[in-house]
């Protein structure tokens, strides 16, 4: 319980920080699958773009508001995890970052889309996102603590 309250009184004293996180997470999450991957992954995931008069803020607003409150956890549990450990240097942080994708985010993907019967390639593209949305919140978070 002590731990829980703790990360509690972590997003109290680093709203900032974890605003600034959310921030760079969406942004990467904008141009991966924007710019960078996006037809690849609209592909991977057998879908059609939507045409620019189907495409509204209400049709993504789960989405994003799923989105928010994951990477406001992980941010508010990853700052802690910071705060125990007392970094080094931003290298460390991204160690912490990627240990912690490593059974959490991409494994769990791992398993979920080997279920589904996925393509590998969405799997990895998924994961390695994942993983660096993972090193810039980390990113953020040491910057900021």
């Amino acid at each position: 319980m002590e731990h829980i309250i703790a990360v509690g009184q972590y997003v109290q004293g680093h709203v900032l920080g974890i605003v600034f996180a959310i921030v760079a997470s969406y942004v990467i999450g904008f141009i991966w699958h924007g710019p960078l991957f996006g037809k690849q992954w609209m592909a991977l995931n057998n879908l059609k773009p939507p045409s620019k008069d189907e495409m509204t803020f209400s049709m993504m607003l789960p989405g994003l508001s799923a989105n928010f409150v994951m990477v406001f956890v992980q941010s508010a549990v990853l700052g802690r995890a910071f705060q125990l450990v007392s970094l080094a240097n931003i290298g460390e942080a991204l160690i912490i970052a990627t240990i912690i994708w490593l059974p959490f985010s991409a494994l769990l993907l791992v398993n979920i889309y080997a279920w589904g019967g996925k393509p590998v390639k969405l799997m990895v593209l998924d994961s390695a996102h994942a993983l660096v949305s993972m090193w810039a919140i980390a990113a953020v978070l040491y910057v900021t603590l």
